[in-house]
Parts: C-alpha cells; sequence; structure tokens
C-alpha cells in the first residue's frame, strides 16, 4: 500500500507537463484571435467615403466615419473626419470632429477637435475650432474662433462666399 501512495505523490509525467503548458498556449491564442476578429468587424463595419479626382457633388454629405475629398463638394458636410486632398475642394458648411485641409475649404467651419492645415492647404470662412495645426504655407482667412469641448458654443449663423 505505501508504494502505491509513493507512486502517486510522484509528479506527473513529462507528456502531462508538456500538454498543460500547451493547453495554455491554444487558450491565449484563441484569446488572441477572438480579439483580433472583433477588431477586424470593426473595422470592417466602419463606413468610409471617397470622393475621386474630377467627380463634384452639389449637396450633403453625412457620413458616421470619414470623409476624403479629391474632387469638389458644393454643399454640407457632416462627418467624423474630413480629410481635403490637394485637389479637393469644398465650398459649404462642414461638422466634423477632425479636419486635415491640403486643398481648399470655403464657408462655414465647425471643428470639435483638430483642424490640420497643411502647406498647400487653405481654410477660408468662419470657422470654429478645437485645436489647429498649421503648417509652413498653410492659410486661415476669415473669421475664427476657439471652441472649447466642454463650454458648447453657438454655430455661426448663415455665411455666404465672397
Amino acid at each position: 500500500m505505501s508504494l502505491l501512495n509513493l507512486k502517486t505523490k510522484k509528479e506527473p509525467k513529462k507528456e502531462a507537463k508538456y500538454f498543460n503548458k500547451f493547453a495554455e498556449e491554444i487558450k491565449k491564442e484563441s484569446f488572441i484571435e477572438e480579439i483580433q476578429r472583433e477588431t477586424d468587424k470593426n473595422i470592417n463595419t466602419a463606413s468610409s467615403l471617397m470622393i475621386g479626382e474630377g467627380v463634384t457633388i452639389t449637396g450633403t454629405i453625412k457620413a458616421d466615419n470619414e470623409v476624403t475629398i479629391q474632387g469638389t463638394i458644393d454643399g454640407d458636410v457632416d462627418c467624423h473626419t474630413v480629410i481635403v486632398n490637394k485637389t479637393g475642394n469644398i465650398k459649404g458648411k462642414v461638422k466634423t470632429e477632425i479636419m486635415k485641409v491640403e486643398g481648399k475649404v470655403e464657408g462655414e467651419i465647425n471643428i470639435n477637435d483638430l483642424l490640420h492645415i497643411k502647406s498647400k492647404g487653405s481654410v477660408s470662412g468662419k470657422v470654429f475650432y478645437g485645436n489647429i495645426q498649421i503648417d509652413e504655407g498653410g492659410k486661415l482667412i476669415g473669421e475664427i474662433e476657439f471652441r472649447d469641448k466642454n463650454n458648447k458654443q453657438e454655430e455661426f449663423k448663415e455665411w455666404k462666399s465672397p
């Protein structure tokens, strides 16, 4: 009987040790794969829109995520992020969190977070912004007002292009 007790008190066989370690690694990999699947699902469901060079849109654009403009918009844009590439042009009202301008934007512009005007970019009109970055050569012309995120301010009334 004591011989039997000695056998049960011994360490598990090497195969069992390796199996336990292997099982732990599989659990970690499964967890990582699950996170990756959720991330991919979120990326795939996010909306984005690109207005290509040579395209002109007259009207209102409303999107949940990002709008990249290489063409011309004559109207309003309401989305999370607006990127105006060097051939892009907007004339109208813009309401967004983040705006990066390499082309030309003219009108009433409400940016809750960051307005980034790149070296070839030009923004003119009435502009509310949370943060601003203007690269050397970038242009900002018009009525400009800082917007504190914590203090909601009244948006500009009608603004017409000169």
